[in-house]
């Protein structure tokens, strides 16, 4: 049973009447006192950057089960019709709404994640210089990641990029995909060299499905890293958590008869 939803006060007695637990703490105090615990705090901490990954997430798979909804012939031939514009401008629409969410996503985690580490975890060196050294190598050395930064400037200071669809045809396969024209893009003034040589090194266009695919399992396994790090640091206070908090769902069993 979890510390939180009950409100009734009988005294916890450990296979004993409740008479005979006279002195010992009622179940709300039980579970406040858990509540305050570092191992709870610990476990709430994890729990905020699991949730900031979330939402990033979220949007990315909302982006990608579109893709996916496409690869069904049935579902993308009527939309890709040249005798119906209207639908394929309104995928594309869609497309463009689905890649600012996610953009936009990507941007709020890394502001909420920066702020958060500097707020619980400033004064401890050595996990600041170890979250700095993975940053580093997950994000900064990763050209689809910043040129996904700069591309969420480019649509706050420009426009929404044009997207275009894509389809391959098979013998016996069907892929439709999203592009991003890379000419209109190196228009803009705001890459830095790097990534604006990146950008023309990808020919045509960018392939901007694998892009957001490629940064979100960066993610994903960044921000896997930094719950277990934050578990690892605190091993102890959770350790000793989640004995007492067997101990005190035991005792509800044991009252309630569940």
């Amino acid at each position: 049973m979890s510390v939180t939803g009950t409100d009734v006060q009988p005294d916890p007695a450990d296979e004993q009447s409740p008479t005979d637990g006279v002195g010992r703490p009622s179940l709300l105090e039980w579970q406040a006192r858990l509540q305050a615990s570092a191992g709870f705090r610990a476990i709430s901490l994890r729990n905020r950057v699991e949730r900031m990954g979330y939402i990033f997430q979220g949007n990315v798979r909302e982006y990608k089960s579109l893709v996916a909804s496409l690869q069904d012939p049935a579902v993308s031939l009527p939309i890709m019709d040249l005798h119906n514009p209207d639908s394929h401008d309104d995928l594309l629409s869609e497309a463009e709404r689905l890649l600012h969410n996610v953009l936009t996503a990507m941007s709020t985690r890394v502001d909420q994640q920066r702020r958060f580490m500097d707020k619980y975890f400033q004064e401890d060196s050595v996990l600041m210089t170890e979250y700095g050294e993975r940053v580093a190598s997950a994000f900064t050395a990763s050209s689809e990641a910043a040129f996904l930064k700069g591309l969420r400037n480019y649509i706050t200071h420009t426009q929404l990029p044009v997207a275009q669809s894509k389809q391959e045809f098979g013998q016996e396969s069907f892929a439709v995909t999203f592009i991003l024209p890379g000419k209109p893009l190196l228009t803009w003034d705001g890459w830095n060299s790097s990534v604006r040589a990146w950008i023309a090194d990808q020919g045509e266009a960018i392939a901007i499905v694998d892009v957001v695919d490629v940064y979100a399992r960066i993610t994903g396994e960044f921000d896997k890293w930094l719950v277990g790090r934050i578990g690892l640091k605190y091993k102890a206070e959770i350790d000793a958590f989640l004995r007492e908090q067997e101990k005190y769902t035991r005792e509800v069993d044991r009252i309630f008869g569940t």
